[in-house]
């Protein structure tokens, strides 16, 4: 061992004086690099093996976590859809409200529809225990809906004008030529009944509730005239009319306290008259 050390102080003063060491170094690393690379390469491939399994584990976790939060974040998406489709529509029907004066208003939500050919019938979750009554007119954003025919504590069910048991006066808004609109079992279409042939209506004009009846006060949009076909000899002109409310569409509706008249007591055989 002192030789050893001998030869290792011997060698290291060298190396210090003359600096032939240093090249030394250099032939040994770039002879022995490919043998150190082969040593390296069992654990450098294990290492690359188990990087490349716990990445791919990672990635698949992460795109699971991924797809639950972009699930989440749509049905969020779906929701505040939801709630801004229903915010315009309250903002429409509060804005569509000051046209009706001083009459009370109230906002329903529509909880149940039957639109067959013959009923047309909606439940609105709205009852006794706020003031609706039989008669009373209904509303939406764009026009009339219909009337309520039946009451209880808590919901009532209202008749669309576009049922067939529906009539209601209204008044070309034009010309005030008055008529009566009668539903025929479509939501898309009422008719105007007893319109003589020769009568100043043209597609596009506007119906609106003439206030006969004491039922729906004047002035209400009902429906715009889509088509008039004149038959031969027949005294009466066929009228369609396109009605103002959407009927299949809305969701929200107004309940009208008419200023002009007391609430009314009606019994249900007189519902289906016109309004």
């Amino acid at each position: 061992m002192v030789a050893v050390a001998l030869l290792s102080l011997l060698l290291i003063a060298a190396d210090q004086r003359l600096d032939k060491a240093y090249q030394l170094r250099a032939w040994m690393e770039t002879v022995l690099y490919p043998l150190q690379r082969i040593v390296d390469l069992p654990w450098g491939l294990a290492s690359w093996v188990s990087e490349g399994v716990t990445s791919r584990q990672q990635l698949q976790e992460d795109n699971a976590s991924l797809r639950n939060r972009n699930l989440l974040l749509q049905q969020r998406l779906q929701r505040l859809e939801a709630l801004e489709s229903e915010n315009s529509r309250l903002r429409a029907l509060l804005k569509s409200s000051t046209i009706y004066g001083d009459e009370r208003i109230l906002i329903a939500e529509i909880v149940s529809i039957d639109l067959d050919a013959f009923n047309q019938e909606i439940v609105i979750n709205k009852g006794e225990r706020d003031g609706v009554y039989i008669g009373q007119p209904l509303m939406d954003a764009d026009g009339v809906m219909g009337q309520i025919i039946r009451v209880n504590a808590l919901a009532s069910t209202a008749l669309l004008i576009s049922s067939s048991r529906h009539s209601i006066p209204v008044q070309n808004r034009r010309n005030g030529l008055r008529a009566i609109a009668t539903g025929g079992g479509r939501s898309s279409r009422i008719t105007l009944r007893f319109l003589p042939s020769g009568s100043d209506v043209v597609p596009g004009d506007t119906l609106i509730t003439s206030g006969l009846g004491g039922r729906f006060p004047f002035g209400y949009p009902v429906g715009t005239v889509h088509s008039i076909k004149h038959p031969q000899d027949q005294p009466f002109a066929e009228t369609l009319l396109t009605p103002a409310a959407s009927l299949e569409r809305s969701r929200e509706v107004l309940l009208i306290w008419p200023s002009f008249q007391s609430l009314p007591t009606i019994s249900s055989d007189e519902t289906g008259g016109a309004g």
